[in-house]
């Protein structure tokens, strides 16, 4: 009866929201302005533009141009996700009155200026997607009387994380944290339908969405619903697919097969392989399927026991999903800040642990490819390097352990969470 949870009394103050909505935004358009004056006018060697940014700029001008992805343009990406650059494209064409077509490369795209309006659209529209999944955070956790609500999503909101990756970076990671919580959001609202609907279509722009796959049950009310539900999930994911893979079929399938250890992966299997003759590449698919048939597992655990189900658990996916990656790309932590966002207001050591989590993580995202490149025959930093990817491991896999079988104090925010699961 999730619904009786949104009860009038409940709903979120207006003056919260938009208390968010303008600190976000003022903060954003200081950054934003700060980065133009410092690329136009102090560093102007500054690359304001990202290897990333030329690509999402590419297939957008394919879309404009009738081209089809894969057939007509490589796509290493979810099938939809060219069509969500065209307009941004388009836009910056229009101001420009620039409609080439033509495609940029890393050497020439400081002369097309519809690329460099772009660069600053590509990041407005990354930062609108990250107000807006900071609302949809506040709603959640105001849902369950979290006194904190307003604390955590601005803390959320003004992680400089966040404020790098939109900005200095302007990496579509950001559309993460928006395609993670806005399913969530819809499931706790009883809109199960539209939620399932939600991870379909962000599994088109980004395929991380499908991690989500076991709330697809997990909200579900009887058997009929989950059925229903599951049938929708697939048949969505075969639409938003299989056109694709019938116009080109070796292409579409060619973009999962990167090899699990090649250059810039420091994940798991390139940590086995440094220390093994074992060539974990043949292995691919296998760890594809182990690391999916993991996540579903997980989802069977809190289906059996829905008692104890609450919504932030959701981070065990993506933790397992992390464990498993080929590498530890920092960008994708995007997807974890919500969860620790909210554990930093609870009480007990687990707070602690997740502050760890993500500095673990997001630091050796950024060193792993520095220490462990190739030019660097330090083996002091390699073998610290080494060692603490294998904490950020072990930590891991306590925290699915934790989140699994104890978690038996999640302080504040779940001890909120059960008195509104009680009043409903």
């Amino acid at each position: 009866m999730r619904n009786n949870n949104w009860k009038k009394k409940n709903n979120p103050k207006i003056s919260d929201e938009s208390k968010i909505i303008l600190v976000s935004t003022a903060v954003y358009s200081i950054i934003l302005i700060a980065l133009y004056i410092y690329s136009t006018y102090i560093n102007t060697g500054f690359e304001i533009i990202i290897s990333d940014q030329i690509i999402f700029f590419n297939r957008g001008i394919a879309i404009i141009d009738g081209l089809l992805p894969y057939r007509d343009v490589s796509v290493d990406a979810a099938s939809l996700s060219p069509y969500l650059w065209a307009p941004i494209v388009f836009l910056s064409m229009f101001l420009t009155g620039n409609y080439s077509t033509d495609f940029v490369t890393s050497d020439n795209y400081f002369l097309n200026e519809s690329m460099m309006i772009s660069s600053y659209i590509f990041r407005i529209f990354f930062a609108f997607c990250l107000i807006i999944s900071a609302l949809l955070l506040y709603r959640l956790v105001h849902k369950r009387n979290n006194k904190n609500a307003l604390n955590i999503t601005l803390l959320y909101i003004l992680n400089p994380f966040f404020l790098y990756l939109f900005s200095f970076w302007g990496s579509d990671e950001c559309l993460l944290p928006l395609l993670i919580l806005l399913p969530i959001y819809l499931y706790e609202r009883g809109n199960n339908t539209l939620a399932t609907f939600s991870i379909i279509l962000g599994a088109g722009f980004k395929y991380f969405p499908i991690l989500l796959a076991p709330l697809v049950w997990i909200y579900s009310k009887d058997w009929k619903e989950r059925s229903l539900q599951t049938l929708l999930f697939l048949i969505g994911l075969t639409a938003i697919s299989l056109p694709f893979y019938l116009i080109a079929p070796a292409a579409f399938i060619n973009q999962f097969k990167n090899p699990v250890v090649a250059p810039g992966n420091q994940g798991l299997f390139t940590l086995i392989q440094n220390f093994s003759s074992t060539d974990i590449n043949q292995y691919n698919l296998v760890i594809q399927i182990v690391t999916m048939s993991l996540i579903l597992l997980a989802g069977l655990f809190f289906f059996l026991k829905k008692g104890v189900w609450k919504y932030h658990k959701t981070i065990v996916f993506l933790i397992i999903f992390f464990v498993i990656y080929p590498k530890i790309q920092v960008s994708y932590f995007a997807m974890i800040i919500p969860f620790t966002s909210i554990c930093v207001f609870t009480e007990g050591k687990i707070k602690w642990s997740f502050l760890l989590y993500y500095i673990l993580g997001t630091t050796l995202g950024e060193a792993s490819d520095y220490l462990l490149a190739e030019t660097q025959q330090l083996l002091y930093l390699e073998v610290l390097c080494w060692f603490s990817l294998g904490l950020f491991y072990v930590t891991s896999l306590l925290f699915i352990i934790y989140f699994l079988f104890i978690n038996k104090r999640n302080g504040s925010a779940n001890n909120s969470e059960s008195i509104g699961q009680t009043s409903s």
